[in-house]
């Protein structure tokens, strides 16, 4: 057997081992262990209820936080935790308020949240820093915490349609739950804001 070959085979079972363990850091770094990205994924969600609608939104959310939380494991990208944990606090609020006042997706949206995706991709950094890693297990750790955290917001989204389906079905119950949801979201925002940014 070449050399080649049992590079291959250690690189596929060291993959295979550390892939389990960060897809399910990157699940449980969203549900149920990150009540501000939960809250920004439903802030999402009342908007509208129409999946098209959320599904731009979630795309471009994905594309900016998996390309921030790249740069800044990389050290392309430094900010300092308490100012990423602020602007998180503050993107949810922002979203949840403009709720109040939109009924459909707005022109500048599409951008706020590709925005507010690149700095919830600095705080998803900060969590796999944090973690123990070998460097040659970077890149599969990597991709697997990634996908965790899209299936971690995937399942926020369904059990927020099957929330949806028991209490709100038709569109005039959909708008009795989604004002009053945006309003608490965005005082839990402001709340947090506030709260790390004197602590």
């Amino acid at each position: 057997m070449t050399r080649i070959s049992l590079l291959f085979i250690f690189a596929a079972t060291a993959a295979t081992a550390v892939v389990p363990r960060f897809f399910a850091l990157g699940f449980t770094h969203i549900l149920p262990n990150g009540p501000d990205h939960i809250l920004f994924i439903l802030a999402l969600f009342f908007l509208s209820r129409n999946f098209g609608v959320l599904l731009s939104q979630m795309t471009l959310f994905t594309l900016a936080h998996s390309l921030t939380l790249g740069l800044a494991l990389y050290g392309i990208v430094s900010v300092p935790t308490a100012v990423v944990e602020i602007a998180i606090a503050l993107s949810i609020a922002f979203v949840a308020i403009e709720n109040l006042f939109q009924d459909r997706l707005s022109r500048w949206r599409p951008f706020l949240v590709f925005s507010f995706g690149l700095i919830h991709g600095l705080g998803f950094a900060h969590s796999f820093q944090e973690m123990p890693l070998h460097a040659g297990d970077f890149l599969p750790a990597l991709f697997s915490f990634n996908m965790g955290i899209e299936f971690g917001q995937l399942a926020v989204v369904g059990l927020a349609y099957l929330a949806l389906a028991i209490w709100g079905r038709r569109e005039e119950g959909f708008k009795m739950i989604a004002r009053p949801a945006s309003t608490l979201i965005a005082l839990t925002g402001i709340y947090w804001a506030i709260q790390r940014g004197v602590a």
